[in-house]
């Protein structure tokens, strides 16, 4: 799509002074599409923009949400942007078993995903198939299980080494390569 001059001007200045002004990293934002309403500029399907907060500056709604659905008190908490816009709150911690979780949760209590370190072995055979076929040497540095409640999909997310992780969902028919931060 081809922006007047005046439009491609709003956006350039709009994201030099968002950039600078953010208090916390970009790395991750990724706008794919730009639209401009009431002459306000809003980017589509921006990546995660993360901050860390304290746990006191989380809703109590979203607490019992984190508890309900890990079993245990979270220890953190980041708030991010997330791709659509809203307000979605990351805690983590670690469950009565001694593993890691993370929750995805909205600030009305509606739990987005849970990420739950899990044992290698509790990863399906499938998962283990591709991830053998495309990264043979691969080694393993933890393995989690991610439910996506907006989609009722689960995914497997395994680390490797200290450069990356890789999301494959259940039935082992892809791998997305990701990079940690």
């Amino acid at each position: 799509m081809i922006f007047p001059m005046n439009i491609g001007q709003k956006i350039l200045t709009t994201t030099a002074i968002f950039a600078l002004a953010l208090p916390f990293s970009l790395a991750d934002a990724q706008a794919q599409s730009l639209i401009e309403t009431d002459g306000m500029l809003i980017a589509q399907k921006l990546g995660t923009i993360q901050k860390k907060i304290d746990l006191s500056q989380v809703p109590n709604t979203v607490l019992s949400a984190a508890n309900a659905v890990s079993g245990a008190d979270p220890t953190y908490a980041n708030i991010e942007i997330g791709p659509d816009g809203s307000l979605v709150y990351e805690l983590g911690g670690q469950n009565q078993q001694g593993f890691d979780f993370e929750v995805d949760i909205q600030s009305n209590g509606q739990i987005v995903e849970i990420d739950e370190q899990v044992e290698a072995s509790a990863v399906p055979a499938e998962v283990m198939k591709i991830l053998n076929y495309w990264l043979p040497d691969a080694q393993i540095v933890s393995t989690w299980r991610s439910t996506r409640y907006t989609s009722f999909d689960y995914y497997y997310e395994i680390v490797i080494g200290e450069d990356f992780w890789v999301e494959i969902p259940a039935d082992g028919t892809t791998l997305k390569i990701n990079p940690l931060p």
